[in-house]
Protein backbone atom coordinates (compact mmCIF):
# COMPACT_ATOMS: atom_id res chain seq x y z
CA UNK A 1 0.00 0.00 0.00
CA UNK A 2 2.56 2.52 1.03
CA UNK A 3 4.70 1.04 -2.54
CA UNK A 4 1.61 2.75 -4.67
CA UNK A 5 1.03 5.92 -2.52
CA UNK A 6 5.10 6.31 -3.24
CA UNK A 7 4.45 5.29 -6.91
CA UNK A 8 1.54 7.94 -7.11
CA UNK A 9 3.47 10.76 -6.05
CA UNK A 10 6.28 9.92 -8.12
CA UNK A 11 3.35 9.86 -11.44
CA UNK A 12 2.11 13.63 -10.07
CA UNK A 13 6.14 14.79 -9.71
CA UNK A 14 6.94 12.58 -13.70
CA UNK A 15 3.77 14.45 -14.74
CA UNK A 16 5.20 17.79 -13.83
CA UNK A 17 8.72 16.89 -15.91
CA UNK A 18 6.83 15.35 -18.99
CA UNK A 19 8.09 11.67 -17.89
CA UNK A 20 7.31 8.16 -19.59
CA UNK A 21 8.59 5.05 -18.87
CA UNK A 22 8.87 4.38 -22.41
CA UNK A 23 12.34 3.52 -23.78
CA UNK A 24 14.03 4.75 -27.09
CA UNK A 25 13.24 1.47 -29.06
CA UNK A 26 9.99 1.21 -27.49
CA UNK A 27 7.00 1.70 -29.47
CA UNK A 28 4.39 2.90 -27.15
CA UNK A 29 0.41 1.56 -27.51
CA UNK A 30 -1.79 3.78 -25.52
CA UNK A 31 -4.87 1.80 -23.08
CA UNK A 32 -6.40 4.91 -21.70
CA UNK A 33 -8.31 7.53 -23.71
CA UNK A 34 -12.11 7.50 -23.48
CA UNK A 35 -11.86 7.72 -19.40
CA UNK A 36 -10.30 11.30 -20.25
CA UNK A 37 -13.41 13.07 -19.70
CA UNK A 38 -14.19 11.21 -17.09
CA UNK A 39 -11.82 11.75 -14.79
CA UNK A 40 -11.86 15.43 -15.03
CA UNK A 41 -15.16 15.47 -14.85
CA UNK A 42 -14.92 13.54 -11.33
CA UNK A 43 -11.93 16.05 -10.57
CA UNK A 44 -13.79 19.28 -10.97
CA UNK A 45 -16.55 17.86 -9.15
CA UNK A 46 -14.06 16.94 -6.18
CA UNK A 47 -12.37 20.49 -6.59
CA UNK A 48 -16.06 21.77 -6.23
CA UNK A 49 -16.97 19.37 -3.23
CA UNK A 50 -13.87 20.57 -1.80
CA UNK A 51 -14.37 24.19 -1.75
CA UNK A 52 -18.09 23.96 -0.40
CA UNK A 53 -17.43 21.90 2.69
CA UNK A 54 -14.27 24.00 3.67
CA UNK A 55 -16.68 27.28 3.74
CA UNK A 56 -19.90 25.09 4.82
CA UNK A 57 -17.66 23.12 8.01
CA UNK A 58 -17.22 25.48 10.51
CA UNK A 59 -15.53 23.58 13.56
CA UNK A 60 -11.35 24.46 12.59
CA UNK A 61 -10.21 21.09 13.28
CA UNK A 62 -12.81 19.16 10.78
CA UNK A 63 -13.09 21.86 8.35
CA UNK A 64 -9.13 21.19 8.29
CA UNK A 65 -9.25 17.43 8.22
CA UNK A 66 -11.61 17.41 5.43
CA UNK A 67 -9.71 20.07 3.37
CA UNK A 68 -6.75 17.39 3.86
CA UNK A 69 -8.47 14.41 2.13
CA UNK A 70 -10.57 16.10 0.22
CA UNK A 71 -6.87 17.36 -1.76
CA UNK A 72 -5.10 13.84 -0.92
CA UNK A 73 -8.71 12.60 -2.99
CA UNK A 74 -8.25 14.87 -5.94
CA UNK A 75 -4.28 14.47 -5.87
CA UNK A 76 -4.68 10.73 -5.94
CA UNK A 77 -7.34 10.75 -8.36
CA UNK A 78 -4.77 12.90 -11.01
CA UNK A 79 -2.31 10.65 -10.24
CA UNK A 80 -4.11 7.65 -11.52
CA UNK A 81 -4.57 9.39 -14.70
CA UNK A 82 -1.09 10.46 -14.84
CA UNK A 83 0.18 6.97 -14.38
CA UNK A 84 -1.73 5.44 -16.50
CA UNK A 85 -0.40 8.09 -19.63
CA UNK A 86 3.24 7.74 -17.84
CA UNK A 87 3.02 3.64 -18.29
CA UNK A 88 1.46 2.52 -21.96
CA UNK A 89 1.70 -0.82 -23.56
CA UNK A 90 5.28 -1.08 -25.07
CA UNK A 91 5.63 -3.12 -28.48
CA UNK A 92 9.15 -4.32 -28.05
CA UNK A 93 11.79 -6.51 -30.17
CA UNK A 94 9.82 -10.14 -29.88
CA UNK A 95 7.62 -8.98 -27.16
CA UNK A 96 4.71 -7.26 -26.20
CA UNK A 97 4.17 -5.53 -22.72
CA UNK A 98 0.35 -4.49 -21.30
CA UNK A 99 0.24 -2.48 -18.66
CA UNK A 100 -1.90 -0.82 -16.07
CA UNK A 101 0.07 1.90 -14.97
CA UNK A 102 2.85 1.45 -12.36
CA UNK A 103 0.56 -1.63 -11.09
CA UNK A 104 0.31 -4.53 -12.88
CA UNK A 105 2.60 -5.52 -16.13
CA UNK A 106 2.00 -8.97 -18.23
CA UNK A 107 4.63 -9.71 -20.80
CA UNK A 108 4.19 -11.21 -24.52
CA UNK A 109 6.39 -13.02 -26.56
CA UNK A 110 5.10 -12.78 -29.79
CA UNK A 111 7.12 -15.00 -31.71
CA UNK A 112 4.33 -17.91 -31.92
CA UNK A 113 1.32 -15.41 -32.11
CA UNK A 114 -1.02 -16.67 -35.02
CA UNK A 115 -3.93 -14.34 -34.98
CA UNK A 116 -3.95 -10.55 -34.38
CA UNK A 117 -7.83 -9.29 -34.43
CA UNK A 118 -10.04 -6.97 -33.04
CA UNK A 119 -12.56 -8.49 -30.55
CA UNK A 120 -14.21 -6.39 -28.17
CA UNK A 121 -15.17 -7.78 -24.50
CA UNK A 122 -16.72 -5.69 -22.03
CA UNK A 123 -17.25 -7.87 -18.92
CA UNK A 124 -14.10 -7.89 -17.16
CA UNK A 125 -14.49 -7.41 -13.46
CA UNK A 126 -10.88 -7.38 -13.15
CA UNK A 127 -7.90 -5.52 -14.77
CA UNK A 128 -6.07 -8.68 -14.97
CA UNK A 129 -7.76 -11.71 -15.38
CA UNK A 130 -6.31 -15.22 -15.85
CA UNK A 131 -9.01 -18.13 -17.42
CA UNK A 132 -8.47 -21.26 -18.20
CA UNK A 133 -6.54 -20.47 -21.65
CA UNK A 134 -6.11 -17.12 -21.43
CA UNK A 135 -5.52 -13.91 -19.53
CA UNK A 136 -7.24 -10.43 -20.34
CA UNK A 137 -6.04 -6.98 -19.02
CA UNK A 138 -8.30 -5.05 -19.22
CA UNK A 139 -9.04 -1.18 -18.79
CA UNK A 140 -12.64 0.45 -17.68
CA UNK A 141 -13.42 -3.39 -17.95
CA UNK A 142 -13.29 -3.46 -21.75
CA UNK A 143 -10.84 -5.71 -24.24
CA UNK A 144 -10.62 -5.08 -27.59
CA UNK A 145 -7.76 -6.47 -29.24
CA UNK A 146 -7.31 -10.24 -29.06
CA UNK A 147 -3.82 -11.98 -29.77
CA UNK A 148 -3.59 -16.35 -29.99
CA UNK A 149 -0.76 -18.53 -30.05
CA UNK A 150 -0.23 -21.45 -32.33
CA UNK A 151 0.93 -23.79 -29.09
CA UNK A 152 -0.15 -23.24 -25.71
CA UNK A 153 2.69 -20.19 -24.34
CA UNK A 154 4.40 -18.78 -21.44
CA UNK A 155 3.65 -15.54 -20.34
CA UNK A 156 4.95 -13.32 -17.08
CA UNK A 157 2.22 -11.78 -15.21
CA UNK A 158 3.25 -9.88 -12.54
CA UNK A 159 6.42 -12.13 -12.22
CA UNK A 160 4.69 -15.99 -12.29
CA UNK A 161 4.67 -17.60 -15.29
CA UNK A 162 1.11 -18.97 -16.62
CA UNK A 163 0.88 -20.29 -19.97
CA UNK A 164 -1.80 -19.58 -22.24
CA UNK A 165 -3.46 -19.56 -25.69
CA UNK A 166 -4.85 -16.09 -25.87
CA UNK A 167 -4.13 -12.50 -24.73
CA UNK A 168 -6.44 -9.90 -24.52
CA UNK A 169 -6.35 -6.07 -24.16
CA UNK A 170 -6.93 -2.75 -24.53
CA UNK A 171 -6.48 -0.38 -26.53
CA UNK A 172 -6.87 3.36 -27.49
CA UNK A 173 -6.76 2.83 -31.06
CA UNK A 174 -7.38 -1.05 -31.78
CA UNK A 175 -6.95 -0.67 -35.89
CA UNK A 176 -3.90 0.90 -34.65
CA UNK A 177 -2.48 -1.51 -32.44
CA UNK A 178 -3.69 -4.42 -34.67
CA UNK A 179 -2.19 -3.17 -37.68
CA UNK A 180 1.47 -2.36 -35.26
CA UNK A 181 1.03 -6.19 -34.10
CA UNK A 182 1.05 -7.56 -37.28
CA UNK A 183 3.91 -5.86 -39.12
CA UNK A 184 6.10 -7.24 -35.35
CA UNK A 185 4.55 -10.57 -36.27
CA UNK A 186 5.69 -13.02 -39.30
CA UNK A 187 2.67 -15.45 -40.54
CA UNK A 188 -0.18 -14.16 -38.13
CA UNK A 189 -3.87 -14.64 -39.57
CA UNK A 190 -5.87 -11.43 -40.82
Amino acid sequence: MLRNQLDLARALWWALRGRTDVGPDDVPLAYNGLDRAVVWTITAVGVIETVIVHVLVSWPPLRWSLLALSVYGVLGLLAFDATTRQHPHLLRDGELVLRSGHFRSVRVPLEDVVQVRKHVRNEHGRTVEMTDDGVAVSFMGGTDVELRFATPTPVDVDGRISTVERVSFSAADPAAAVSRLRTATTGVDR
